[in-house]
């Protein structure tokens, strides 16, 4: 049986789960509500579900790991139900770009986002597609990106990010029904107001 990986970054642990670098997690997280699913499975580090869709299998996952050892999940599943990495698609947070972007690629490099560096070391490819949502930069230059990224959303950008979430989540559903990459760019690379 063929799988298709859908894997959203964060950091697990509970006191992260409302910050920027949890953006993934919030996708994904949404992703279940709309699908009325949830992630039961736990293993690999990571958990996760299987979801069929026509003639498709899909594993909508989130590690169990710091942001920086995302890798050590997504090899780990990988190698169980052997997926090829074009069969991945990362959703993560993307500092270079501000709040309310959505972005998608086909592969690259990791743009500095650390749970994508650690994935793509892993598998030894930047050819892993991603869904990469914008979280800005700290406007006061002596915020160190390390902390800022770990904050949560100001009250202006909450409902932007809302809309976002929603924007990746239809992506995903796209995506899921047999929309490809190439597709998916063109329609889904936005600034949301």
């Amino acid at each position: 049986m063929k799988y298709t990986l859908i894997v959203g970054l964060g950091n697990y642990s509970p006191q992260y789960t409302k910050t920027r670098h949890n953006i993934g997690f919030m996708v994904v997280d949404k992703l279940c509500s709309d699908l009325k699913i949830s992630l039961s499975d736990e293993k690999f580090k990571g958990r996760y579900v299987k979801v069929q869709v026509e003639d498709k299998t899909f594993i909508i996952a989130e590690p169990l790991t710091f942001m920086n050892l995302s890798g050590d999940f997504v090899s780990n599943i990988c190698n169980f139900y052997k997926i090829n990495h074009r069969d991945i698609i990362l959703i993560s947070d993307d500092a270079d770009n501000k709040v309310g972007t959505l972005r998608i690629r086909d592969g690259g490099s990791s743009g500095g986002q650390n749970g994508a560096k650690d994935i793509i070391n892993k598998l030894g490819t930047d050819q892993i597609a991603r869904i990469k949502l914008g979280i800005g930069r700290p406007a006061d230059k002596r915020i160190d990106l390390a902390n800022y990224v770990l904050s949560e959303f100001n009250k202006e950008e909450k409902p932007v990010i809302g809309k976002t979430i929603d924007k990746a989540v239809e992506a995903l559903v796209d995506y899921m029904n047999g929309t490809n990459i190439s597709t998916l760019m063109n329609k889904y690379n936005i600034s949301v107001k």
